[in-house]
Formats: C-alpha cells, sequence, structure tokens
C-alpha cells in the first residue's frame, strides 16, 4: 500500500473519526439523564441514518445486492457497538469506559485471521501489544476499583467494535463508502427503533433543548466518524486503521474531563504516549524496508 497522498488523506480521516467519536462519549453519559437508552440510540442513529438516506437520495438506484448486504452486516454489528456500550457506561466511568471499549485493538489480528484468512505481520502484533499496555495503565489505576458490571458490557462492545472495524474494511475496498455509509447507519436506526418501540415507554416532558445532545450524537459523533473511518480504511491497513481508531479512547477520556470533570492523572498522560507510539510501531514509520513492505501489501 502505497503512501501517497491517498495514504496520508486516509491516515487523517481515520484520526477524524477517532476524535468525533470519542468526543461523543462524555455526551452519551450526560444525555443519558433525559433519554432511556433505547430511545436515545433512536434519535442518535436514527438521525443518522435519515439524514444520509435524504442527502445520498439518488445513490439508493445504484445500490448493488452486495451493496445491501455488507451495509446490512456491518449496521447489525454497530447496533452491538452502541447498545453495550449505553448500557455499560451507565455503571462505570465515562474515562474508563473510553479506555475499555479502546481494548478492542487486541481482538482485531485474531479477528482478522478469522475473517480474512491471512496473518497480520509481527508488527502489527507488537503495536496493538503496545497499545493494549497504554490503555492497561490508564485503566489499572487502583482508584478505579474493581471491575465491574458496566466494564463488562463495554468490553462486549469492544469485541463487537473488532469485528467491525476487520469487516468494514474488507467491505470498503472498491466501495461507495457513502452509499455504504448510508445503509449501515438506516439499518442500525431501524433495529434501534423496533427495538425501542418493543421495550422502552415513549419519551415525554422533553423541549426542544433537550435535543441537542443526540443531534450532536448523530452528525458529529456518528455520520462523520463512519464516512471518515470508511474512507480511511480504503487506503490504510487493517491494523494500522484499528491502531488509529482507538486514539478514540484518548479522545473519549479528554472529552468526559472537559466536559464531566472527571480528573486527568499522570497515569493518563503516560497511557496515553504509550498508546500514540503504537501507531509508530505499527506502521513501522522511519523504516525504508518496511515501507516497501507496507507499499507490496494491499488488503
Amino acid at each position: 500500500m502505497k503512501r501517497d497522498k491517498k495514504y496520508f488523506s486516509g491516515l487523517a480521516a481515520l484520526f477524524l473519526a477517532a476524535a468525533s467519536w470519542g468526543s461523543g462519549h462524555a455526551f452519551v453519559t450526560s444525555n443519558l439523564g433525559v433519554f432511556s437508552l433505547q430511545w436515545l440510540l433512536v434519535f442518535r442513529l436514527g438521525t443518522a441514518g435519515l439524514l444520509l438516506a435524504i442527502l445520498g437520495f439518488p445513490k439508493w438506484k445504484t445500490a448493488t445486492r452486495a451493496d445491501w448486504k455488507h451495509g446490512i452486516v456491518m449496521g447489525c454489528i454497530m447496533y452491538g457497538i452502541y447498545f453495550f456500550f449505553a448500557q455499560g457506561v451507565r455503571f462505570t466511568a465515562t474515562s474508563r469506559a473510553s479506555f475499555i471499549v479502546g481494548a478492542y485493538i487486541i481482538f482485531v489480528p485474531f479477528v482478522y485471521i478469522l475473517i480474512r484468512r491471512k496473518f497480520p505481520r509481527l508488527q502489527d502484533f507488537a503495536g496493538t501489544a503496545l497499545c493494549l499496555i497504554g490503555l492497561g495503565v490508564i485503566l489499572l489505576d487502583s482508584s478505579f476499583g474493581g471491575i465491574n458490571q458496566g466494564d463488562l458490557l463495554v468490553g462486549v462492545a469492544a469485541l463487537f467494535y473488532s469485528f467491525h472495524v476487520v469487516v468494514s474494511a474488507k467491505f470498503a475496498k472498491g466501495a461507495d463508502t457513502f452509499l455504504l455509509n448510508m445503509i449501515q447507519l438506516c439499518t442500525c436506526g431501524c433495529i434501534a427503533l423496533a427495538v425501542a418501540l418493543l421495550t422502552a415507554e415513549l419519551p415525554r416532558g422533553l423541549s426542544l433543548g433537550d435535543f441537542s445532545g443526540p443531534l450532536y450524537l448523530a452528525v458529529v459523533s456518528t455520520v462523520l466518524p463512519y464516512m471518515c473511518s470508511l474512507y480511511g480504511q480504503k487506503y490504510v491497513r487493517t491494523t494500522t486503521s484499528a491502531v488509529i481508531l482507538s486514539f478514540e479512547s484518548v479522545f473519549g477520556c479528554l472529552s468526559s474531563i472537559i466536559l464531566l470533570g472527571e480528573k486527568i492523572s499522570l497515569r493518563f498522560v503516560v497511557g496515553a504516549i504509550i498508546v500514540m507510539l503504537s501507531f509508530f510501531v505499527t506502521e513501522g514509520l522511519g523504516s525504508k524496508k518496511k515501507e516497501e513492505a507496507a507499499t507490496a501489501e494491499v488488503e
């Protein structure tokens, strides 16, 4: 995979996706006090799907059977991510949840082998391990206490996330990423609506201002990052994409510090630096031999 303009634009898109997703973690926590979990997902995912469906209306005619199949599969996996993360964040700190979901990266090499029938490079495993160590430095702070129910639920979200990263990278190659994203978000929104209608009461007593949070989540933390991530994964290797997207944890923790007043610690700073270093290990930046090897690999 050549390190040309498309490659670097792909990197930029992936970092933007990570920042956009991470910024939404604090909004999920704050809005669960206004909406039930089920209806928050409806307003977030349904609005995102509807927005793309309107903007990309002419593209519906060009959708192939493969586009529908791939988009629906991705949408089902996506719902699992959001459902279990939103469930888990009710029982654990937002900053803690941010780093637990970032641990999805440890699953990625194994999911990659399962789905793609290929083995990642040794430096991919090394970068993954280093990233996990960085997450652990923050997560295993003694002030966090033991593992709780919320941690386990967010861990399930992380597993769904790893499948979504690998599957998205596979389906995005050669596809219309806007159309693919449109189908997956509409699928996800329909699932969210069905679950809400079956399991939750209709929200009552809401003001117009109450919808600012879900609107932010729909546009900035759903539509934008998924468009960016699908674009980036067309030009960047799967394992590198996974490492970059795991930076969501760093941005998520920062959003909880800025918006929710959670305190920063030395462990956070050290752990965040280790996570950032894992990107350079995975990419082998600065090594001409590794770069040549990377250009020969197209996933």
